[in-house]
């Protein structure tokens, strides 16, 4: 019997030898390995040897969440305590929107793409912002990562006339509202059909059921009522896509 639990024991041995261990402490979210979730800051866990990316994320869940990685590699046994700190985001936005922001850094410059857009970086980190658009001035400005975020104002350029001022951004164009109108009549035709194919099922359903009706019993006028039935029910349907379509529209403007 002793030998047995010494061979077992034996065998143990490599087994715990080829895990390492990493450590994450921070005050909340989760921490990646390679992309995984391996578990809480603040605990030890197990993580195969070999070259990893250990990453501290605010929210696991979310599309696009605040994130800091650390390229790591790991011998067997290893215990590594890893120290992550998460970005500080900076929302970047302007008037009129579609501005170019270019962020300045020790000289260099790096366009970020176009507003609104944002920005994660070092907190207490000063970002430094350019942001252009034809027909408008170049505006600088400095943010400090942390302290919320940031509207551009562009002001008119010296060749731009004065009505262009009126259409400060892209979601209020004739386009979007006839889009919005269109939607918004197709959704009221459709709550129309729904209700007068509904009406129409049950006056043909009562002259089936109807025992003083002259087609009592005719299966014809049951075909026609569960017809008019799924008729009823797709355009309900339509009228609901509609009126969802509708407030996202809203909400997004």
């Amino acid at each position: 019997m002793r030998s047995l639990v010494l061979f077992f024991a034996v065998l143990a041995v490599p087994l715990a030898a080829q895990t390492a261990h990493v450590r994450v402490d921070a005050e909340a979210g989760a921490v990646l390995v390679d992309g995984a979730v391996a578990g809480a800051p603040g605990a030890w866990l197990a993580v195969a040897p070999g070259p990893r990316t250990v990453s501290l994320v605010n929210d696991a869940r979310a599309f696009d969440p605040l994130r800091a990685d650390r390229a790591v590699t790991l011998a067997e046994g290893d215990s590594l305590l890893v120290a992550l700190t998460l970005p500080a985001r900076v929302r970047v936005e302007s008037l009129p929107i579609q501005a170019l922001v270019v962020r300045e850094v020790d000289g260099r410059r790096d366009t970020l793409g176009t507003t609104p857009l944002a920005i994660d970086a070092a907190p207490g980190a000063v970002i430094d912002l350019e942001a252009s658009r034809a027909g408008y001035a170049t505006v600088r400005r400095s943010v400090t990562a942390g302290e919320g975020g940031v509207t551009l104002l562009l002001p008119l350029g010296a060749n731009t006339v004065a009505e262009a001022a009126l259409l400060p951004t892209q979601r209020s164009t004739r386009v979007r509202t006839l889009i919005d109108f269109g939607i918004g009549a197709a959704t009221l035709a459709a709550g129309a059909a729904a209700v007068y194919t509904k009406f129409e099922a049950d006056a043909a359903d009562d002259r089936y059921r109807n025992e003083s009706s002259p087609d009592f019993g005719d299966e014809t006028f049951l075909e026609e009522a569960n017809r008019l039935d799924r008729l009823s029910a797709v355009a309900l349907g339509a009228m609901q896509v509609g009126l969802g379509t509708l407030a996202l529209r809203f909400v997004l403007r």
